[in-house]
């Protein structure tokens, strides 16, 4: 995954998203057609192994949650929560960063994470946000989720907030032959988690019909198991919300 942060913004995305529309910007003209054959077929064998992106307004205190399944796009709008940390004198070294311990109960699970006041950033991965620094290193009390720092270099590329935002929420040509919907973050949760966990509501919502998967020798295989999906928030979190 891929931080970007220029002027109160930033956008969190997949390293292969990144690559995708970079190559697409070259592909294509602005009406959708091809411009560059070569750029199209080095887009055409990129899988983007994520189909999800974050951008955070941190002057309006907004953000987007985008999610993509086939031609299915739904973008998440919602308010950010400042976390409310709990900060300890606890240090370790990350990267060759000093960092601090703090913790905190956000969006329906507990995290620790570790920051540093050597970058003065009160930004992390995803939604993780409001240390006294940059969070280099994030974990949930389950183990499920965790986000560690890789290394940080200057932008060199125009900043992807823009560029994720335009694509998800203007009117697009490739959004001819894609269903987008805009909506509050909780509905869009719900809805996600329900694709990404539910065969029946899957295929209904694909419009697939008579489904089959099989192994490489043919032998029909059991589709719900691939239809375990822990969201980043837990389903509990919004039925305990008014």
């Amino acid at each position: 995954m891929l931080l970007d942060h220029f002027d109160g913004r930033t956008a969190w995305y997949s390293e292969n998203t990144f690559l995708a529309d970079s190559l697409s910007l070259i592909a294509f003209d602005e009406t959708g057609h091809i411009a560059d054959q070569d750029a199209y077929a080095e887009r055409t064998r990129i899988q983007k192994k994520l189909f999800e992106c974050t951008t955070v307004d941190y002057q309006t205190q907004s953000f987007i949650q985008h999610y993509q399944s086939a031609a299915l796009h739904l973008n998440g709008i919602g308010e950010l929560i400042l976390p409310e940390w709990v900060l300890s004198d606890e240090e370790k070294e990350v990267e060759g960063y000093r960092c601090k311990k703090a913790t905190a109960h956000y969006l329906g699970r507990d995290w620790t994470v570790w920051y540093t006041e050597e970058i003065p950033l009160n930004i992390g991965p995803w939604l993780i946000w409001g240390a006294p620094g940059l969070i280099m290193e994030a974990r949930d009390a389950d183990d499920l989720f965790i986000f560690n720092f890789t290394g940080a270099d200057a932008l060199s590329y125009g900043h992807r907030f823009d560029i994720l935002r335009d694509f998800n929420l203007k009117p697009h040509v490739a959004k001819r032959t894609g269903n987008y919907t805009t909506a509050d973050l909780r509905k869009v949760e719900n809805t996600y988690t329900k694709l990404r966990s539910d065969v029946s509501y899957f295929d209904e919502s694909h419009q697939i019909k008579g489904s089959r998967l099989t192994d490489s020798n043919g032998r029909e295989l059991d589709r719900s198991a691939f239809f375990k999906y822990i969201p980043l928030i837990p389903t509990e979190y919004w039925k305990n919300k008014k």
